[in-house]
């Protein structure tokens, strides 16, 4: 929630998401899990209480350290928004999901390519639409593999 990661991004992305959804009458449906804490915050909160999504839901929390790691090793995928006001600080949260070996979009800067090669390790993107389209071509696969309970 600073200045070294554009949330605007990813709310322009889970908006075309999920108008990407509806349009190809799909079942999935997405949760977006944003943690943290910083000045931006109450402003992005307020950005996402506005909008009205049917199929992307955001969430925020805060986890102690020791949860962290839990809860990115539930994730099917992960999002890095990290840019550094100074060009040369590698995003640790990219780190983190490959330690849990999640798969990681990442928001491109001038040295994420020492750390995120696009299509080889990871995706990388620089608009809102690169974005989404990476969300939905990552996330629809999994479509195919849920498996339903019926009672």
């Amino acid at each position: 929630w600073s200045s070294d990661e554009d949330f605007g991004i990813l709310l322009e992305a889970a908006i075309s998401l999920d108008r990407q959804i509806t349009e190809s009458d799909s079942s999935l449906r997405v949760l977006i899990v944003v943690t943290g804490k910083g000045p931006q915050k109450e402003y992005y909160l307020e950005r996402i209480s506005r909008l009205q999504l049917k199929h992307v839901a955001i969430q925020t929390l805060w986890l102690e350290p020791v949860d962290y790691p839990k809860l990115l090793a539930c994730a099917d995928l992960g999002i890095s928004l990290h840019t550094s006001t100074s060009g040369i600080d590698l995003p640790m949260k990219v780190l983190d999901l490959f330690g849990c070996r999640v798969p990681v979009c990442a928001l491109d800067f001038q040295c994420l390519s020492e750390l995120v090669l696009d299509d080889e390790n990871g995706r990388t993107f620089e608009t809102s639409g690169q974005l989404e389209k990476h969300l939905y071509s990552l996330l629809r696969t999994l479509e195919d593999h849920t498996t339903r309970f019926e009672p």
